[in-house]
């Protein structure tokens, strides 16, 4: 398998990179077909900071923990260990536009989050008011781990959005969950 999409008729099974460990652009490749969750990481720093996120996962309910994998170049990161604290806000299909924003790929949304709709945490973490979830954690972990950092949050609150359809990525573009 090359850095392309497959498409999604009839396959068969199939090794990549000849059996070796898969290239970046394999790796890359092979995630699309990971269907994922849409998330945005928020934190304070001089205001606020948020970055969209896919790798993002609950490990534990009780206690409430969760990680979340963050690029070790981008500014979130740095944002997140300086607090020591960070939200997520799991997106609904409303917020494409959102998740974006966030990701880099429109308008950037400034430190005063202006035209976004948000809520403040107890502690004063923002969570996007249209999402479906959201979390308000403690760092408790952070490792490196090749180009990204998983970030392990210990969650102190939690809550529920007004979404109620959740945003989707699946092979490189947003989707939405189409219930029978």
């Amino acid at each position: 398998m090359g850095s392309g999409s497959r498409g999604r008729g009839q396959r068969s099974f199939e090794v990549v990179d000849g059996g070796q460990t898969p290239s970046a652009d394999s790796m890359r490749a092979l995630r699309r077909w990971q269907t994922n969750s849409v998330t945005v990481v928020t934190t304070t720093d001089s205001g606020f900071r948020g970055v969209t996120v896919s790798a993002f996962s609950i490990v534990s309910l009780e206690p409430g923990h969760l990680l979340v994998c963050l690029d070790r170049r981008g500014e979130a990161l740095e944002a997140v260990i300086k607090a020591s604290r960070f939200a997520v806000s799991v997106l609904s299909d409303r917020q494409e536009f959102l998740a974006d924003r966030f990701a880099g790929r429109a308008p950037l949304v400034d430190p005063q989050f202006s035209g976004v709709r948000f809520q403040l945490t107890t502690r004063g973490n923002p969570v996007l008011e249209e999402c479906l979830v959201w979390f308000d954690c403690d760092v408790a972990a952070h490792q490196d781990w090749g180009d990204h950092v998983v970030v392990f949050g210990d969650v102190v609150e939690g809550g529920y959005g007004t979404g109620t359809d959740p945003l989707l990525y699946f092979d490189g573009a947003y989707r939405s969950l189409v219930l029978d």
